[in-house]
């Protein structure tokens, strides 16, 4: 498998082309971060040499854990995986991420991001328009009404089959309970992907309802 060492020589010309770039373990991250994390994944595979890379965004307040795919979609190699033994095919992979960087910086709210999932057909994972993922969006635009009507049903028909942590607080109209849920998921996140250096907070609508 690839190590931290051989990314970051595969990808130091990207890092020294453009500044709003950071490498942080095997995700090269467009900087800084806010509510919507950008990022390219670098993936080891079980070949020592073999990699595999895809573009990823998600929302930095979702529970998402230590690694974050999403709303993406994978910069094929003509093999199928990437070599790190070959430097014309680096040279290709750092030039088809830098093509992929333009339409990923465009996305930079919580709006555009959900946009994006909707109608991008090279998006490879869209759990964020699940109910769950909608009702969290639109808890952070403060559209609270808009939230019980999505996650209500979804409760009902078990197609979200627990009890979201956010559920009390949003029948409640809680605003100050919904915004610590949503601070403290997304700075897990932060800390989790080690991300602090990098991480702006930026308001919610749910602050300005």
């Amino acid at each position: 498998m690839t190590t931290i060492a051989d990314v970051k020589r595969a990808m130091m010309p990207l890092l020294e082309r453009h500044d709003d770039l950071a490498l942080v373990g095997r995700m090269l991250v467009l900087k800084p971060v806010h509510n919507v994390l950008r990022f390219i994944c670098i993936d080891r595979r079980s070949n020592v040499y073999a990699f595999e890379v895809c573009t990823c965004m998600n929302l930095t307040f979702f529970n998402m854990g230590d690694w974050p795919l999403g709303g993406g979609w994978r910069l094929a190699a003509d093999r199928g995986n990437w070599d790190i033994r070959y430097p014309e095919s680096l040279k290709l992979l750092r030039q088809m991420i830098e093509e992929a960087l333009p339409e990923m910086r465009r996305v930079t709210t919580i709006d555009e991001f959900a946009t994006y999932q909707t109608n991008s057909i090279k998006s490879l994972y869209r759990s964020s328009l699940r109910p769950n993922g909608l009702a969290l969006i639109a808890i952070a635009n403060g559209d609270l009404d808009k939230a019980l009507s999505i996650v209500e049903p979804a409760i009902a028909s078990r197609e979200i089959n627990w009890t979201p942590k956010y559920y009390e607080p949003l029948k409640q109209g809680d605003r100050t309970a919904l915004l610590d849920l949503l601070r403290e998921q997304q700075m897990r996140t932060i800390g989790a992907l080690k991300l602090a250096k990098y991480f702006e907070p930026e308001p919610f609508g749910l602050e300005k309802g």
